[in-house]
């Protein structure tokens, strides 16, 4: 396939004793064909071979540091810091492009040249086996500072929206991406959705998302603070507290004892006559509260 005079992209993959997922992150992104990609591989100071696994790509990598860092968002930010790329992403150590995906995305940015930020869909892959395609629904910008529905594996965006809205927020260790994409959304990014699944994001047992848990509640709270309405995270902190810690978002609202449906459904009640159904409604801590509390996250 020819492709003409085409965008550069620039991809950072961050890793840390990831010997047993890296290669099939890199060769995700060496077997898409795009002509011009910048490659950085940004290591934490690995010493189970992810090193070696890496330096095997030779000239591939067009760069490379192995040294400890302060964190998934600082080893991210010293790649960024070096791309030189029309477009930027970044890909965990433990995920992959689909096949086409990235052909697809840099065709996109080349036809919509108002477009900051493309998304797409996703296919999660769960410690059981199990599997999910994700995508992004409709409204999702409305409900950004509410609830995160981007998939990080499948959005990718123009340096210059990078360039304007900073670097990503390294006090954060689990929602910086969410953080990032409610900031670059501040400064005026323009976002294109596509249907089209781009990655395959896995959850392992020991990976930071399937370990989240009360860590990951506190970050919410504070991007949903940061960037929604008054008092929505403190909203969500007592329905946190008060319902989904008790079990009563566990399963539909139907499904649940008529004693639970009139307590949860009353306080509901009052709570949409405050801030409306549609913010009541995009509480979604409940995947953390089951970490917490022992219970399966994901089906």
């Amino acid at each position: 396939m020819s492709f003409g005079m085409s965008l550069r992209l620039s991809v950072v993959t961050a890793s840390f004793n990831a010997v047993g997922t890296v290669r099939r992150t890199l060769d995700s992104i060496r077997t898409q064909g795009w002509p011009d990609v910048q490659m950085i591989c940004i290591d934490g100071g690995s010493t189970d071979g992810t090193v070696q696994a890496i330096r095997s790509y030779g000239g591939f990598v067009n760069y490379f540091v192995s040294e400890p860092d302060r964190g998934v968002a600082d080893a991210i930010n010293k790649g960024f810091r070096v791309a030189d790329g029309d477009v930027l992403c970044w890909l965990n150590a433990d995920d992959e492009f689909t096949p086409g995906a990235i052909a697809h995305v840099m065709q996109l940015f080349e036809q919509h040249s108002e477009t900051d930020v493309v998304t797409g869909g996703c296919r999660r892959v769960f410690v059981d086996d199990s599997e999910a395609v994700t995508q992004v629904p409709t409204g999702f910008e409305r409900r950004m500072a509410l609830k995160n529905e981007i998939e990080q594996p499948s959005t990718f965006w123009r340096a210059r929206v990078h360039r304007q809205a900073g670097e990503l927020d390294e006090s954060y260790r689990l929602a910086f991406d969410w953080e990032w994409w409610n900031r670059i959304s501040r400064v005026g990014a323009r976002w294109l959705t596509t249907r089209q699944v781009l990655s395959v994001y896995y959850f392992t047992e020991n990976n930071l998302t399937s370990t989240a848990g009360q860590r990951v509640i506190d970050e919410m709270y504070r991007v949903t603070k940061s960037y929604a309405a008054p008092h929505v995270a403190d909203m969500y902190r007592f329905l946190f507290q008060s319902f989904d810690m008790r079990g009563f978002y566990d399963v539909p609202f139907s499904q649940l004892p008529p004693e639970r449906q009139q307590t949860l459904g009353e306080t509901l009640n009052f709570l949409y006559g405050v801030f409306g159904e549609d913010v009541v409604n995009s509480y979604n801590w409940n995947w953390a509260a089951k970490q917490i509390r022992g219970v399966t996250w994901f089906s």
